[in-house]
């Protein structure tokens, strides 16, 4: 192996030589060598203690992030974070033992052929030749942009003018450029086969367009003006264009300009002296959307300043009115910014200049089928004010031909999981009541499609006081017109008629749930988007990719298609995941792990045995490390539950060991979840377990209206369970929780003693006067938290004053003898910090053993590894005090005036 080192462009490329992955070495020096070891140390090579793991070994462990497979399957890319040390950025053969490293990092795209690697990182730009591994840098850049389907490249640099940038293409198979200067912006057509761009040479705007195919690369003008193009957005065809610009006989006049390349320029002025003048309408700063087939756009007019319908989101600066019957609280049209019922969507036909207006003050909002035939017409304010996140939604479909509108379906939650519609626009499909419809918007007939299917399409969300939850609906299957829905474990195909059905997957019986695999089904093509409502069309006859995960914990991908049926391409004991398929073949590559086996990219080929490519921290199997099981045991009402029990490393049966418990729901993933150890993660479970503790992640399951409670029954039974299998000193056992994790800390030690300690962090702690303030995240009353989601009380403080007042920790101060440490970020916009400064203030008031430790500038996670870093060692100091006897630190210490 021939190794080759670039100190300058900071690159180590390795090539083999004759297939083998170490450099030569002459043999017979090394068999004398080992001949000499085996005659002065006979007993080398079978010590088989293990090193104790230490905090001066963490740098060795690196996180494994996979990137991309190329299109022909040859080459993989991928990361090594360290937390330590400077990341690397790697490509790797998937065939031979070829790797390209690339220290600090960068993102990366292959080109179509497979042939190079584009490399980006802070402002430069690296061409990877993978076939002999030469190297081209081009920089400084302000950006790149794949194009004509990754066989060119398009670079933005600085220009020699302020005003402007330069744009480099670079075809990356001929390695021809054409150089363009002093661009004040471009837009790359859809197909990435052509660039419009547009300059500015003593105060004259200049649109052009420039194919970018085989052939000379000429320039074409289509269009020169004084005045700025504004929204410019090509149609989806890569065929047409639309934009405004002013009409310059006014100051405020617009015209939307519509192009078919190739043909005559089409325009409409939307004000001035135009007809919208007459109702107090002008054009909005709102996007333009251009017609699949280029027959209609569609924009956005809003009133005049001075009309009887214009409004901002003040009455003025002097005061802010807040009426308690308005359907949005004042903080929550202030995060919106500009009300969207300002905005009215129109739809332009520029060939016979006929208009229709979509939206209206009582239906502002219009999204457009995907063919432009029709539009969903919705108020997303129409049942305000109500106390979930967000309103139920009214859904009216308007016939653009037509102009005519009808009702959809009241009372639909908003959310796209809810809601799809089919690729030609010829059925809609919805959830409603448990089960789901079609609506055929020819017939206009509505079809409940899973009523006499024995299946359950619903469940509930983690047991929260919500609406039920459908298990999903990926979309349809593009040859047969077939509507694809989720149960529990398999994927149905149903017709729109309902007539037909058929399970495609056997997931019930083997108790593994099978779903669609997105990833994958993007690289085969099949997946479009209706606007926030997302639905795939998957074409069964070449095949989906399923992901599969079992009741077991198990994991992994499988393939299907018409002819084979299902076909396994990995399914183990193991957390699998991150699946990347080959655009060209049927290479996949994905990574897997377990607790006790660190993270491995692996590389498969449909029908053959998988190949690890990649096994970064291999190093580990030197150390002693932990392991995870699963534990069972039993609320108060006899539900079996189960939870994650991690042993120390170096366990010792009969032997009896402090234990951290780290509450949140549900935790089992963390059965074969590798953790590298570090520093900067909080509670990093391989590092406690190397520090001699047992970690339990207990699940929980909850009634609604008694969380605190529901969360002490069941993290008791497990605690209890773990010292009754002799493994947990009762005497040492620590409780850890962040987030919800936090508030259920703070009650459970209102209620019990038997933890010797507990960390808190950003811990809700009063249930009333969070039910009573705003989240900054939302902009939102915060009760609809409680009354619909995660803190399950299932009503308001109103309607269950005395289970508020029971649930609430800080009103159960008096009762926590359990010495607390708490963290917050000051700056959090999910939970108000002043929630930990109540529970502070109480126990002060109450000379209670309490510490907390508040981080300015962090927010709900603390982001700053530093302070990732300090946090994670006082919550190691304290919990070594209070479980291991160790000597408090200073800072536990009062803090003398």
């Amino acid at each position: 192996m021939v190794i080759r080192t670039d100190q300058n462009k900071g690159i180590l490329t390795l090539i083999p030589g004759n297939g083998e992955r170490e450099p030569k070495v002459n043999r017979e020096v090394l068999f004398s060598f080992i001949l000499l070891m085996l005659a002065t140390c006979p007993l080398w090579g079978q010590v088989t203690s293990k090193k104790s793991l230490t905090p001066k070994d963490y740098h060795r462990w690196s996180t494994l992030f996979l990137h991309q497979i190329s299109d022909n399957g040859q080459w993989v890319s991928y990361t090594k974070q360290y937390d330590y040390g400077q990341d690397t950025l790697f490509i790797q053969s998937t065939e031979g033992d070829t790797q390209y490293v690339h220290p600090g990092g960068g993102q990366l795209e292959f080109t179509a052929d497979g042939d190079k690697a584009v490399i980006s990182k802070e402002g430069s730009l690296r061409l990877q030749n993978l076939g002999n591994g030469d190297v081209k840098d081009i920089g400084p850049i302000l950006g790149h942009e794949m194009v004509l389907n990754g066989t060119g490249l398009l670079i933005k640099k600085m220009g020699a003018e302020k005003s402007g940038y330069d744009l480099e293409f670079r075809s990356l198979k001929t390695e021809r450029t054409f150089d363009l200067k002093e661009v004040d912006s471009h837009l790359i057509s859809p197909k990435g086969d052509k660039l419009l761009y547009i300059t500015r040479e003593k105060g004259t705007y200049a649109l052009q367009l420039l194919d970018l195919g085989p052939g000379e690369w000429e320039p074409v003008e289509l269009r020169e003006s004084r005045f700025p193009f504004q929204r410019l957005v090509w149609g989806p065809s890569g065929n047409s264009i639309a934009f405004l610009q002013k009409d310059g006989e006014t100051k405020d006049g617009l015209g939307l300009y519509f192009h078919i390349i190739g043909s005559s320029m089409n325009w409409f002025r939307l004000d001035g002296e135009g007809s919208f003048d007459k109702w107090g309408l002008k054009v909005a700063d709102y996007r333009l959307l251009v017609a699949p087939d280029d027959s209609k756009v569609l924009f956005g007019l809003e009133p005049q300043k001075g009309s009887l319908d214009s409004k901002g989101p003040t009455d003025g600066e002097m005061v802010e009115l807040w009426h308690a019957q308005d359907p949005l609280i004042y903080p929550r049209r202030q995060l919106l910014g500009l009300f969207p019922d300002e905005v009215r969507v129109w739809a332009w036909w520029p060939k016979t200049q006929k208009t229709l207006q979509l939206s209206t003050s009582g239906h502002p909002y219009a999204i457009p089928t995907p063919k432009f035939d029709h539009a969903l017409i919705y108020n997303p304010w129409d049942n305000e004010p109500q106390f979930k996140r967000d309103a139920d939604k009214d859904f009216y479909l308007k016939e653009l031909a037509t102009g005519k509108q009808r009702l959809l379906q009241e009372k639909l939650p908003y959310w796209g999981k809810y809601v799809g519609m089919s690729e030609d626009g010829s059925y809609l499909k919805y959830f409603k009541n448990g089960d789901w419809w079609v609506y055929h918007v020819k017939k206009g007939v509505h079809v409940n499609l899973t009523e006499n299917l024995k299946s359950e399409w619903s469940f509930l969300d983690y047991g929260r006081e919500e609406d039920e939850v459908p298990y999903g609906s990926p979309g349809w299957d593009k040859k047969g017109n077939m509507i694809l829905v989720y149960d529990r474990y398999d994927i149905w195909q149903i017709s729109p008629d309902g007539k037909r059905h058929k399970r495609l997957t056997k997931g019930k019986e083997k108790s593994i749930q099978y779903r669609i695999y997105r990833d994958a089904a993007l690289e085969l093509g099949t997946t479009h988007y209706f606007s926030n409502f997302m639905d795939g069309n998957f074409d069964g006859s070449r095949g989906l990719v399923l992901k599969g995960s079992g009741d077991d914990l198990g994991s992994g991908y499988f393939f299907w298609n018409k002819k084979k049926g299902l076909q396994t391409l990995v399914y183990k004991p193991k957390r699998i995941y991150g699946l990347k398929k080959a655009k060209d073949t049927h290479d996949y590559i994905y990574l897997e792990e377990t607790f006790e086996e660190p993270t491995r990219l692996v590389h498969l080929k449909m029908g053959q045995d998988p190949k690890i490519l990649v096994d970064p921290n291999t190093f580990q199997s030197d150390y002693e490390w932990g392991r995870s099981s699963l534990i069972g045991y039993k609320n108060k009402e006899g539900e079996e539950i189960e939870g994650v029990l991690v042993y120390p490393s170096g366990y010792e049966p009969g032997k009896r060991y402090p234990m951290m418990v780290h509450i949140y729901e549900e935790q089992q993933y963390r059965l074969n979840e590798a953790v590298p150890p570090s520093e900067y993660q909080i509670m990093n479970t391989s590092a406690l377990a190397s520090n001699g503790y047992l970690v339990l992640y207990p699940d929980i399951r909850y009634e609604i209206g008694k969380p605190g409670e529901s969360a002490l029954d069941c993290v008791v039974s497990a605690v209890n369970k773990v010292v009754d299998m002799g493994l947990a000193d009762p005497e040492r056992i620590g409780l850890y929780g962040a987030s919800f994790g936090g508030f259920e800390t703070t009650y459970i030690i209102s209620q019990t003693d038997i933890f010797a300690t507990a960390i808190a962090g950003v811990a809700i702690t009063d249930l009333v006067s969070s039910y009573l303030s705003i989240g900054k995240a939302w902009g939102l009353g915060e009760a609809w938290r409680y009354e619909h989601h995660q803190l399950r009380m299932g009503n308001s403080f109103v309607g269950n004053f005395q289970g508020f007042i029971e649930n609430s920790p800080v009103y159960q101060a008096h009762s926590i003898n359990t010495p607390l440490l708490g963290w917050v970020g000051k700056d959090d916009r999910n939970v108000h910090w002043t929630q930990s400064v109540e529970l502070y203030l109480a126990l002060r008031r109450l000379k209670k053993d309490h510490v907390l430790l508040v981080y300015p500038g962090e927010k709900h996670a603390i982001r700053n590894m530093e302070k990732r870093k300090d946090l994670s060692g006082r919550i190691n100091a304290w919990i070594g005090h209070y479980l291991k006897d160790q000597p408090k630190k200073e800072w536990m210490l009062k803090e003398e005036p």
